[in-house]
């Protein structure tokens, strides 16, 4: 059993551009056909529900959590794969957030280094990603890497 869990603001949904990011429909069609489970979890409300559907990408998430405020260790731990923490991969592009919190859990983090938070680096060894991609194409190549073991 596989789980991915991406963060939705500027990993995959571009806010200034209310549009996604070149190569995330791409990613999820990969996730979608790897049969793994899909999780978005991302800061805001409704605005952002709301974008998701408008975008059409809700069929590819079998859970959709959007919350205002800082992203805890709490609201990702329901999606751990509990057996083996390790199969659980976490994408975003903020290593001070979603992958300092994966990396806590034991997940696999990969760092899509875009965008605004794109020279935020880690603090320490403890927040150093398990993979380092520059864009979501690179995503889809490391994604079917680990989706194959």
């Amino acid at each position: 059993m596989r789980v991915i869990i991406f963060d939705w603001k500027r990993t995959l949904y571009d806010p200034e551009g209310q549009r996604l990011i070149d190569g995330a429909l791409d990613v999820l069609a990969l996730a979608l056909r790897s049969n793994v489970e899909s999780v978005l979890v991302g800061k805001g409300g409704a605005d952002m529900y709301d974008e998701v559907d408008r975008l059409g990408v809700r069929k590819y998430f079998s859970s959709v959590y959007f919350q205002e405020g800082t992203k805890e260790e709490t609201v990702f731990k329901r999606f751990i794969y509990a057996a083996n923490p390790s199969n659980t991969i976490f994408v975003g592009d903020r290593i001070r957030s979603e992958l300092r919190v994966g990396n806590k859990l034991d997940a696999t983090t990969i760092w899509v280094k875009q965008g605004k938070f794109s020279n935020e680096l880690p603090e320490n060894e403890n927040d150093e990603p398990n993979y380092t991609v520059k864009t979501l194409r690179e995503l889809s190549d490391i994604l079917n890497e680990l989706l194959a073991d």
